[in-house]
């Protein structure tokens, strides 16, 4: 299995709007939980104010991590237009991190506590936006 750990981000500058509105947080929540099974296994997804965190793994190698978090953002970019929300403004491409077997679960577990080191809440259970679809591997 192939591992990826990136971060895709909002466009700062010109987006002043959050991804954790619930309209928007749960909009995307439902895109990466659609995603699961389809074209990645998703292990940890974590919705920040203006990033999204991807851990996730495939059987096939991606040509390009940039490309997919393109149809990623896209994707969500579309399910907004659907329910009559707009489009957000993302960074081009994203930050992709290195991750193995060995570390998967410290990965997971790193980005499941994101919002406690944002000072965001007390506790990760107290984050709602945030999930893990697939299960980790055998090994990790």
């Amino acid at each position: 299995m192939h591992l990826y750990n990136i971060t895709v981000m909002l466009n700062r500058g010109a987006e002043t709007r959050r991804l954790t509105s619930n309209s928007h947080g749960q909009t995307i929540a439902e895109v990466l939980r659609q995603l699961d099974g389809k074209h990645a296994d998703i292990f940890a997804y974590m919705i920040m104010p203006d990033h999204i965190h991807l851990l996730f793994g495939r059987d096939e190698a991606l040509d390009d991590v940039d490309t997919f978090a393109g149809r990623v953002k896209r994707r969500i970019n579309k399910s907004f237009e659907r329910k009559g929300l707009h489009k957000l403004d993302w960074l081009d491409g994203c930050a992709s991190y290195p991750v193995s077997l060995d570390n998967l679960r410290r990965s997971r577990d790193y980005i499941l506590a994101n919002p406690v080191r944002g000072q965001l809440v007390k506790q990760a259970a107290d984050w709602d936006f945030k999930g893990t679809p697939s299960g980790l591997p055998v090994g990790a």
